[in-house]
């Protein structure tokens, strides 16, 4: 099996190839094969600089979004950044098609960075509740100050090589063949015998502390109300890029990325993702840049699922619970609709009881759809229900919200509202679910 990183020396220029295409995702078997790579460079003395470039269309997509619900395997993308920003001799990286996410993290861990005029760097983890967890957050707003740092990560969006190179992002745009421009300014700096410029020894995109604190107090306050929670620990990553010492930021960074990793909200939007890219496009599909359902087997499940909304919303309104209260339940949730067209939230802790009542009788009705074999997975109920129901997506999907609130106490829940109403009627979807450690995705379709 061919390695997942190559290396070699041409003339005193190290070639470090990231070679897993076509994502070059930077797994476990990557950062490893980078660790050790970078190690061999440094003890080598025929190596006088060194590039790191890609195989395929792309450098790298990023991390594998099977692998970012685990810990991480040592070595870390910390780890192996930080290895490759203190090598001995300066390190070219070389980019093209895309530099996303841990791509773009060990883009910003080399001394220099080029790219090719099709090129695009983004740091989209925010999308998935996640943060940035290679040093990205410490060393992006030495290069490009606070404001364009936070409002890439914000934004999750990928930026093409001009506007990174306006930024100060990028150091050069390579006109002919990427690979080669690349070695040959690695090849000069070698010849000149330049040393490494670590991005984390720049300081003067905060050499004015008072505007930088006041932008991020101005992006915090912009953030308040928000029921994300990545979005503030990016913020909080930048402010201690200008607080902390390098190394210091960088272990505030890793504890704020743990925290969203093990966050429900993070597990459910990385759910919601990977959702969205399995589903039939014959029952979703994006159309003009939104998702809609399409076939009529879609539409009628869509139908079904505002069905069980309205009738969950009569039978608590017939057992005494008013329709603001379940409204103001519902928007706190995180619905973009609710039953009777309420806009305000704050139904205290009552709402939570109210919400996991319309939330139950969700995913008893996709489990039913799913036992009429209307879908092949939980999650197309789940992407069905963000994008053409209104469930909110930082939720997952009502399946994945249940997994979430916990199995097993939610089926004793259902044993007592199914004497209510068949809305609540245990589905034996659910029992087989409580039977396996994959829950809902480790059942193809109900018994």
């Amino acid at each position: 099996m061919a390695p997942p990183v190559k290396y070699r020396i041409r003339d005193g220029v190290a070639i470090v190839t990231l070679a897993a295409p076509p994502a070059n995702a930077i797994s476990a078997e990557v950062r490893a094969g980078l660790w050790d790579v970078f190690g061999r460079i440094e003890t080598n003395p025929d190596a006088r600089a060194a590039i790191l470039i890609a195989e395929g269309g792309l450098f790298s997509g990023g991390a594998d979004i099977r692998d970012m619900g685990r810990p991480e395997e040592a070595p870390s993308l910390a780890q192996v950044c930080r290895r490759i920003e203190t090598a001995r001799l300066p390190v070219v990286a070389g980019l093209h098609g895309a530099a996303l996410g841990a791509g773009a993290d060990l883009a910003l861990a080399c001394h220099i960075r080029l790219a090719a005029a099709e090129a695009g760097i983004g740091l989209p983890e925010v999308t998935l509740g996640l943060i940035p967890s290679g040093g990205a957050t410490q060393r992006l707003p030495r290069l490009v100050g606070a404001e364009a740092a936070i409002d890439l990560m914000l934004s999750g969006r990928t930026i093409g090589a001009a506007a990174a190179r306006a930024l100060g992002l990028l150091d050069g745009i390579v006109a002919g063949h990427l690979h080669t421009g690349t070695w040959t300014y690695a090849k000069a700096l070698a010849d000149r015998g330049e040393t490494p410029r670590p991005v984390s020894d720049r300081r003067g995109e905060m050499s004015d502390g008072a505007a930088y604190m006041a932008l991020v107090a101005d992006r915090r306050a912009a953030l308040r109300g928000s029921r994300l929670m990545a979005p503030r620990e990016i913020v909080d990553c930048v402010e201690a890029a200008l607080l902390l010492p390098f190394e210091a930021g960088c272990a505030f960074e890793a504890d704020a990325a743990e925290r969203c990793r093990t966050s429900d909200q993070s597990a459910a939007l990385r759910h919601a993702f990977i959702a969205e890219s399995r589903i039939d496009a014959r029952l979703l599909a994006r159309r003009d840049g939104r998702w809609q359902a399409t076939d009529p087997a879609g539409t009628a499940i869509v139908s079904r699922l505002r069905h069980v909304m309205g009738a969950v919303a009569e039978h608590l309104r017939g057992r005494g619970i008013a329709p603001p209260l379940m409204d103001r339940a519902l928007i706190d949730y995180g619905f973009q609709r609710t039953p009777y067209e309420g806009r305000e939230g704050g139904a205290g802790p009552e709402g939570a009881a109210i919400a996991r009542r319309f939330v139950a009788a969700l995913m008893v009705e996709g489990a039913r759809q799913m036992a009429q074999g209307r879908v092949l997975r939980a999650a197309d109920i789940d992407a069905l229900a963000i994008h053409a129901a209104g469930f909110p997506r930082l939720r997952g999907g009502p399946m994945k919200a249940c997994e979430l609130m916990g199995l097993l106490p939610l089926r004793r829940d259902l044993d007592t509202w199914a004497a209510e109403s068949p809305l609540w009627e245990t589905p034996q979807l659910l029992i087989e679910a409580i039977k396996t450690s994959a829950g809902f995705e480790g059942v193809r379709r109900a018994a």
